[in-house]
C-alpha cells in the first residue's frame, strides 16, 4: 500500500497550521477577489484598461474594508464589556426557568440547567470570530495589496491558464468554470445583503442591542449553506431572551426562519440556474478541519472555497467524482 500521498498531506496541512497567519489573508485576498470580480468586469465592458479598473476597485473595496473592519472591532469589543451585564441577567433567569420546569414534573437544579445550556459562551464565540473578522478586515494592507495584484492580473492569468489547456473542450469547460463562479458568488453576494438586511429590519422592530451586527453577521454567515443561518441566530436568540420578553424572542426566531429559508430555498434556487449544493456533512466537516488549521476564519473561509473546488471538479471528467462526493444530491 502506498502511503505517500497520506504523508504529503500531513506535511501540507502542518505547513498550513504552521503559516496559517498568512494562509488566512491569501485565502480571504481570493474570497473577496471572488466577490468584487463581477465590477470588475463590468468596468472593464465600458472600455477601461485593467489598470484603471484595477485603482477604482480598490478604493471602493479599501472603503468597505475599512469601515466594516472598523465597525467589527468596535462593535466586538463594546459587545464583550457588556458580558458581565448578560452573565448578571442570565445568572438572574436560572430561578425562574427552574420553577417553570417543575410545574412540568422536570426537577433540575440551577448548577445543571448553567452546564446544560450557557449563552454567554455561545455569545463569546461568536464575537471572537466576529473580531477576527474586522482584525482582518480593518489591517488589511497586505490582503488589499494581493487583491490589487489579482485585479490587475486577472485577464492575463485566464489567458495562461487557456494556454497550458491542450485541448477545445477544456477551454470550453475552464470558460463555463469561471462564468459559473463569477454568477454564484455575485448571487450569493446579493441574496446575503437581503438576508442581512431584512434581519437587521427584524431585530431593530424589537429594539434589540446590536441589531447592526447581527445583521452584518447574518450577512456573512450566509455564505455557509445549512449551518451558516442557524448559527448566525443563536448569538441573536441568546441576547433575546436576555433582554426581551419570551414571546418577543418567539416572534424573532420565526422571523429568522422565515427570512432564511425563503431565500435560501426558494429565492436562491429561482435566480440559481444551476445548483452547487454542498452536502451538510461536508459542510460541517469542511469547517470543522479549515477550523482547526487556520482558527475561526477559516470555519468561514472553508465553505465558499469547496463550493469552488466542487465547481472546478464538476467540468473534469477525471475529477467530477469530486463534485458527486461533495453535492448534497444526485444529479
Amino acid at each position: 500500500m502506498n502511503l505517500a500521498p497520506f504523508a504529503y498531506l500531513i506535511i501540507i496541512i502542518a505547513g498550513l497550521k504552521m503559516a496559517h497567519n498568512i494562509v488566512v489573508i491569501l485565502l480571504m485576498a481570493f474570497f473577496v477577489f471572488l466577490i468584487f470580480l463581477p465590477l470588475v468586469k463590468k468596468l472593464r465592458s465600458f472600455g477601461l484598461s485593467d489598470f484603471f479598473t484595477t485603482i477604482i476597485v480598490s478604493f471602493i473595496l479599501f472603503g468597505v474594508l475599512f469601515v466594516i473592519g472598523g465597525f467589527l472591532v468596535n462593535s466586538a469589543q463594546s459587545f464583550t464589556q457588556n458580558l458581565p451585564l448578560y452573565q448578571q441577567k442570565y445568572d438572574a433567569l436560572i430561578p425562574h426557568a427552574v420553577t417553570y420546569l417543575k410545574q412540568f414534573g422536570i426537577e433540575l437544579q440551577s448548577d445543571n440547567i448553567a452546564s446544560i445550556f450557557n449563552p454567554i459562551n455561545l455569545i463569546q464565540h461568536a464575537m471572537g470570530f466576529v473580531k477576527s473578522m474586522g482584525n482582518i478586515m480593518s489591517n488589511g494592507v497586505l490582503m488589499l495589496i494581493i487583491i490589487m495584484f489579482l485585479f490587475l492580473e486577472s485577464s492575463l492569468m485566464i489567458e495562461k491558464i487557456f494556454y497550458f489547456l491542450d485541448s477545445k473542450e477544456a477551454k470550453e469547460h475552464m470558460l463555463l468554470f469561471t462564468q459559473s463562479i463569477n454568477t454564484y458568488f455575485a448571487i450569493k453576494t446579493l441574496t446575503s445583503l437581503l438576508t442581512g438586511f431584512l434581519i437587521y429590519m427584524l431585530l431593530s422592530f424589537f429594539h434589540l442591542e446590536y441589531a447592526l451586527l447581527f445583521g452584518f453577521l447574518a450577512f456573512i454567515l450566509n455564505f455557509i449553506p445549512s449551518i451558516g443561518s442557524f448559527v448566525a441566530a443563536i448569538p441573536a436568540i441568546a441576547i433575546a431572551l436576555l433582554q426581551l420578553s419570551l414571546l418577543d424572542t418567539f416572534f424573532i426566531v420565526i422571523g429568522y426562519l422565515v427570512i432564511n429559508n425563503g431565500i435560501s430555498n426558494f429565492l436562491e434556487p429561482k435566480i440559481l440556474s444551476k445548483g452547487v449544493g454542498i452536502s451538510t456533512f461536508f459542510v460541517f466537516l469542511s469547517m470543522v478541519l479549515w477550523g482547526w488549521i487556520l482558527g475561526p476564519v477559516g470555519m468561514f473561509l472553508a465553505v465558499p472555497l469547496t463550493i469552488t473546488l466542487k465547481m472546478a471538479a464538476s467540468y473534469t471528467q477525471k475529477y467530477r467524482w469530486i463534485s458527486v462526493l461533495l453535492s448534497d444530491k444526485i444529479a
